[in-house]
């Protein structure tokens, strides 16, 4: 017997460049793989002559009808994917004769216990505490206004810049040095 090597297109799959020219053709190739692609159809014409004959196909595929799906096939389908739990209820809930879609029973979920309602009101609790002194500490502080005493000190405050002891100052205003004005 030969052994022979089955050709990719014998194979009854895809290779990997029928694969790339299908992804180029429905634009699923990055724009750097898709300008490589458009140079190889340029320069080789058995893959231009199988884009072309791949492109006709699908052509093809759009003018044939669709197929319908019966009314029955929603039912089914959604039957299979969620069973209804009538094992929870102890009932089993059944379609209404006619109708497209099926009908959940509802099932109420659990209740929060004590401890769910003593976090959250300790969550709470904690959020007002933060959000006060988050509060103070953030706010701009607000600076009292000064004694009247430093007033008339602040108003010549760039006369008294130019002394550096306030004994100098004294000494100026002692009537011995200058002498006494009322005389």
């Amino acid at each position: 017997m030969a052994d022979t090597k089955p050709q990719p297109d014998d194979a009854g799959g895809p290779d990997a460049r029928t694969e790339e020219l299908v992804a180029y053709l429905d634009g699923e190739l990055d724009p750097k793989a898709a300008e490589a692609m458009a140079t190889r159809l340029t320069l080789d014409t058995r893959l231009r002559a199988e884009a072309d004959a791949l492109q006709r196909a699908w052509d093809i595929l759009d003018v044939l009808p669709r197929p319908q799906p019966s009314a029955a096939f929603t039912t089914r389908t959604v039957s299979q994917v969620i069973p209804a739990p009538a094992a929870l209820s102890g009932t089993q809930i059944l379609p209404a004769p006619g109708a497209a879609t099926p009908t959940m029973p509802i099932v109420p979920g659990p209740r929060p216990g004590p401890g769910f309602w003593l976090g959250s009101l300790a969550l709470i609790l904690l959020a007002g505490v933060g959000g006060y002194f988050g509060h103070r500490a953030l706010a701009p502080k607000v600076t009292p206004e000064p004694p009247l005493e430093d007033v008339t000190l602040m108003k010549n405050l760039r006369l008294y810049r130019n002394v550096d002891d306030i004994e100098y100052l004294k000494k100026l205003d002692s009537p011995e040095l200058f002498g006494d004005e009322g005389e």
